[in-house]
C-alpha cells in the first residue's frame, strides 16, 4: 500500500500524534512515581476490516474452547493438569478462583496475543490473557491521535477529522457495550449503571485506566478509579477488575466481591487459571485428541481453532531429545508466568545453553511446569519509534493482540505492539503502533 506521506512529513505526523497520545494517558507509571511515555510508531498498522474481524472471531473460538477445557480438566484432568490450574494460586486468590464456574460469566473480556508469520498468512495465537486484558484505551489513544494528526496534515476540517475518528471504531466503547449488555443480562435496570474501575495502588497502567474512566463518564456513567481498599462493592452497579487477586488484602472491602461473583457484577471474576500455558497446550492437543476434545465439549469450530494454534505441549522427558535437537523450531516457557520473564527462544541460544534450559525445565514441575511451543517467526519491518528524546529508525517485530469475550455483547478490535526483540516489550526498545482500518486510511487520501 502506498504511504500517505513522504518520510519527513510522516515523521512530523508521528511526532504530533505521540505528543497528543502522551497527554491523553499513553504512559506507564514507574514504581518510583515517574511517568514514562510509551513510544509511538510513526507508521500505522493498516489492516482491513475483514482481517480484524477474522482475528476477533478466532480469538473468541480460542477463548470459548479454553473455558470449556479448563472446566473439564478441573474435574477430570490428570495430576499435572490440576497442578497447572490450581497450584500457582493461594490465599484469597485461590479461594476466589474456586468459585469461578459459579460466576454467571467466567470472562467478559479477554485478549489473544498473535504473531503474524514472516512469510505471511493468518496470525498465529501464542497465548490467552483473561485476568487483566489491558490496552483497550491505549489502542484508542494511539489510533485516534495518529488519525487526527494525519487529518490535519492532509488539510481536513475538524468535522472531517472527527468523522474519521468515529469511523475507526473504539475499543473502549466496545468494552462499555459489553459491560452494559452483561449488566442488563444480570437483571440490572439502570440506564447508565455506575462503574468502579479497581486497580492496585500505583498501578503501572493508571494512565490508561483514567482514560477508560473518562470515556465511561463521557457516555453517562458515574465512574471512579479506585483501589481495593477504597472500593465498597455494594455502592457500585458494575466492578471492573484490573488487579490481580493476590495483590488484594483479604480485609479490603473489594475482597467481598472477589469471593461472591454470583452476587456482584464483577468483570472479570478471578480467573487466572485460564492464562495457564499448560491449558493452552492442552487446547492444542485437542486438535489431535478427539477424546480430550469430547470430554471438554468442544464444538467443531473450537476444535478447528485448536488445530490452527502453534503446536504446543506440556514439556516432559519424552519430548526433551526432540526439543533439544530441533533447537530453532521451539520456544520453552513456564506454564504460569507473565511479562515474558521465563520465555526461552531456542534460535536465540547456543546449543549447550539450550540443552541446559530444556533439561532443567523438563524437571521443573512447579505449577504445572513448562510448555514447549512451535516458534512463530514474526516479520521485522522498518519503523520509526517516537520518544520524548526524539525519533529513531530500526527494524522492529510487531505482534497483534485481539480482544474477545463470552458475554451477550463481545469486545473486539486489536492493538499492535512493536519491539526490537522477538519477545515484545513496549518500553524495552518497543512501542505501540496505531491500528488504522484500511478504509479509514484510504479516506485520508
Amino acid at each position: 500500500m502506498k504511504p500517505l506521506f513522504e518520510p519527513e512529513e510522516a515523521l512530523d505526523v508521528g511526532r504530533a500524534a505521540a505528543e497528543r497520545a502522551w497527554a491523553e494517558g499513553m504512559t506507564v507509571l514507574r514504581p518510583d512515581g515517574s511517568v514514562v511515555p510509551i513510544p509511538l510508531l510513526a507508521e500505522p498498522e493498516v489492516l482491513s476490516r475483514a482481517f480484524l474481524a477474522d482475528a476477533a472471531a478466532e480469538a473468541e473460538r480460542i477463548l470459548s474452547g479454553a473455558v470449556k477445557l479448563a472446566r473439564a480438566l478441573l474435574g477430570s484432568g490428570d495430576a499435572r493438569d490440576r497442578a497447572a490450574l490450581v497450584e500457582p494460586f493461594s490465599g484469597l486468590e485461590a479461594e476466589a478462583m474456586r468459585k469461578l464456574f459459579e460466576a454467571p460469566l467466567p470472562v467478559l473480556v479477554a485478549r489473544v496475543d498473535y504473531l503474524v508469520p514472516e512469510g505471511g498468512g493468518a496470525p498465529r495465537a501464542l497465548e490467552l490473557n483473561a485476568t487483566i486484558p489491558a490496552m483497550p484505551a491505549y489502542a484508542d489513544v494511539a489510533a485516534f491521535s495518529w488519525i487526527r494528526a494525519a487529518a490535519r496534515a492532509r488539510g481536513r476540517s475538524p468535522r472531517e477529522e472527527n468523522a474519521l475518528v468515529a469511523a475507526c471504531g473504539s475499543h473502549m466503547e466496545r468494552l462499555r457495550e459489553a459491560v452494559l449488555a452483561h449488566y442488563r443480562a444480570r437483571g440490572g435496570t439502570a440506564t447508565r449503571p455506575s462503574i468502579a474501575i479497581v486497580a492496585r495502588p500505583g498501578d503501572a497502567q493508571i494512565g490508561e485506566l483514567r482514560r477508560l474512566a473518562a470515556h465511561f463518564r463521557q457516555m453517562g456513567h458515574a465512574t471512579e478509579n479506585l483501589t481495593p481498599g477504597d472500593c465498597v462493592p455494594e455502592r457500585w452497579d458494575v466492578l471492573y477488575r484490573h488487579v490481580w487477586a493476590h495483590r488484594v488484602d483479604p480485609a479490603a472491602p473489594f475482597a467481598r466481591a472477589l469471593l461472591q461473583p454470583e452476587r456482584f457484577v464483577l468483570l472479570n471474576p478471578v480467573n487466572g487459571l485460564l492464562e495457564a500455558k499448560a491449558l493452552f497446550a492442552r487446547l492444542s492437543e485437542c486438535a489431535e485428541d478427539a477424546a480430550l476434545a469430547g470430554r471438554a465439549g468442544l464444538d467443531d469450530a473450537e476444535r478447528a481453532a485448536a488445530g490452527r494454534l502453534p503446536w504446543t505441549r506440556r514439556l516432559g522427558p519424552a519430548l526433551v531429545s526432540q526439543v533439544i535437537a530441533e533447537r530453532e523450531r521451539f520456544v520453552v516457557k513456564r506454564s504460569w508466568d507473565y511479562g515474558g520473564k521465563s520465555v526461552h527462544l531456542g534460535a536465540e541460544l547456543g546449543q549447550e545453553e539450550w540443552a541446559r534450559v530444556v533439561e532443567e525445565a523438563a524437571r521443573d514441575e512447579k505449577g504445572g511446569g513448562f510448555v514447549v511451543q512451535e516458534r512463530i517467526f514474526a516479520a521485522r519491518r522498518p519503523a520509526t519509534r517516537i520518544t520524548p528524546e526524539g525519533a529513531s529508525r530500526g527494524e522492529l517485530y510487531r505482534d497483534l493482540s485481539t480482544y474477545c469475550g463470552l458475554g451477550p455483547s463481545r469486545p473486539s478490535g486489536s492493538v499492535v505492539r512493536a519491539a526490537a526483540s522477538p519477545v515484545v516489550n513496549i518500553l524495552g526498545g518497543g512501542g505501540l503502533a496505531p491500528v488504522v482500518p484500511e478504509d479509514v486510511y484510504e479516506a485520508l487520501r
